[in-house]
């Protein structure tokens, strides 16, 4: 397009001044004429910096001063895809003629982009192959990641894969697309593929710390923490300012029950310069499970200096003050979490707890409530519900609670061992076995955890003790 490097300079300075020229008729709220590659120019400046507001303003004086051109409809066409209105996309790309060769790589690509964002993956990558021929090597990473997304997403995870790999190489950072390849070869069963590429990797180059970082979350992918310390540590001994890698560490650690490493690896980042809000919120966490709460406080309180809007540091703060006894200093911060995060419900749960402790039992009933609503099919909020009329000796509050958790649960086991636990303190001995009898056939398992209940009442009944020995003699007899 251009024959030297001072034509291709005047270029850029004419389509710079046309941009100075449209801000400048902005201000003055006047109107001028742009000629369509100065709208091109205009447009593609303002999507550069995102800012949408003004690229939606000069795609429209665009199209009304040129409406014919097709360039500056495959223009309005980015935008709306800018703006996740994919359908008037795509409807705008409907009336776009392609008379152009030059047009075609970006009549092919945004068609492309359409199509995907309304899940049409086929049509999709049709157009993608399209536009790979205008396209040197170097300049396909965009269109090799859009494929090999379209083929992860239709779960044809070897062809994603092969499209990962091409557009690797091109890469300005791997961190995004090493996720994507981790996730294919995981999602594909091929585990071990999946270490033998990131060990090539580091093979070829032992100081790709990125690479190392796959590895391990390779391995805590799979659930198997230990393994995954090594490449870990190896990599944050190569990038020791690496955010994400300390914090999947210091994760692994925490997961483990070994929270005295957990924060010297995160005490090491907050010395190597590496310092956030998370940093400080995990190491009062740690601090909070060792039971040193003044430690704990002090990260938590640094956590919200850094970030006032950071919900695990207020509830770290409730968690602390609850432990202190200073229920009403608690529910302050469990409030205020909440504020933040409304659809945590262990905000709501630990506030009920506390207002539990102050004897506030509508208060915490209400949260359970709130819960429920938000969660009705999860066990857990009519667990605690029921839990809070036996603690007001309302049992048959209780049961009716239970009983109505049982039918929005499917039958969950955990809720049938609290309803045979109900019966038995109301004196309802044989709804009590027969209750306990439908929770060991649902879940054998959990019968030490119902005897924790209440050893005194449970531990001592034999007809309760007949009746988990023939269930277990069964479970000997035929084992699933």
């Amino acid at each position: 397009m251009f024959e030297d490097e001072e034509e291709f300079l005047e270029h850029e300075e004419e389509m710079e001044k046309a941009v100075e020229k449209y801000e400048s008729m902005l201000k003055s709220d006047d109107s001028a004429y742009f000629d369509s590659e100065e709208f091109e120019y205009i447009i593609d400046h303002y999507t550069q910096h995102n800012q949408l507001k003004r690229s939606r303003q000069a795609v429209e004086m665009a199209m009304a001063q040129h409406p014919e051109s097709n360039v500056l409809k495959i223009k309005m066409a980015r935008q709306y895809l800018l703006e996740n209105d994919a359908q008037r996309a795509f409807d705008i790309m409907q009336h776009v003629e392609r008379i152009d060769d030059d047009e075609d790589p970006d009549y092919f690509l945004t068609l492309g982009s359409c199509l995907a964002a309304l899940g049409k993956s086929e049509e999709a990558l049709e157009n993608y192959f399209n536009a790979l021929p205008y396209f040197d090597e170097d300049e396909k990473f965009e269109l090799y990641n859009a494929i090999a997304f379209e083929y992860q997403h239709m779960q044809k995870y070897d062809l994603a894969l092969e499209f990962y790999h091409k557009a690797l190489p091109f890469a300005d950072d791997s961190d995004t697309i090493y996720h994507e390849i981790r996730c294919c070869y995981l999602s594909a069963g091929r585990k071990e593929d999946a270490l033998d590429f990131f060990q090539q990797l580091i093979d070829e180059d032992p100081y790709n710390s990125k690479a190392w970082t796959s590895i391990g979350d390779i391995y805590r992918m799979m659930g198997q923490y230990e393994e995954s310390i090594d490449p870990y540590e190896y990599a944050l001994s190569i990038d020791p300012e690496d955010l994400w890698t300390n914090m999947h560490l210091a994760d692994i650690y925490y997961d483990l029950g070994r929270y005295k490493e957990a924060i010297d690896t995160l005490e090491e980042a907050l010395r190597n310069g590496v310092e956030t809000s998370m940093i400080h919120t995990t190491i009062g966490d740690c601090y909070y499970r060792l039971n040193d709460l003044q430690t704990a406080e002090d990260h938590f309180t640094k956590a919200l200096e850094i970030n006032p809007m950071i919900a695990t540091g207020y509830a770290g703060l409730g968690y602390v003050f609850s432990d202190r006894g200073n229920s009403r200093k608690a529910i302050k911060y469990f409030k205020k979490a909440l504020e933040i995060e409304p659809w945590e419900t262990d905000h709501l749960y630990s506030m009920a707890t506390d207002y539990m402790k102050l004897k506030e039992y509508d208060t915490a009933m209400d949260c359970l409530r709130k819960i429920q609503e938000q969660t009705p099919n999860d066990a857990d909020a009519y667990y605690y519900i029921a839990d809070l009329y036996g603690q007001q000796d309302k049992i048959d509050e209780a049961i009716n609670t239970i009983k109505f958790g049982l039918l929005q649960t499917d039958n969950d086991s955990s809720l049938l061992y609290l309803l045979a636990y109900a019966y038995f303190v109301k004196g309802s001995h044989q709804e009590g076995l027969e209750a306990l009898d439908q929770a060991l056939t649902a879940d054998f398992t959990l019968w030490p955890d119902f005897i924790e209940y209440d050893r005194e009442l449970l531990a001592n009944d034999s007809d309760i003790l007949q009746l988990i020995e023939q269930h277990k003699r069964d479970q000997e007899t035929n084992p699933e």
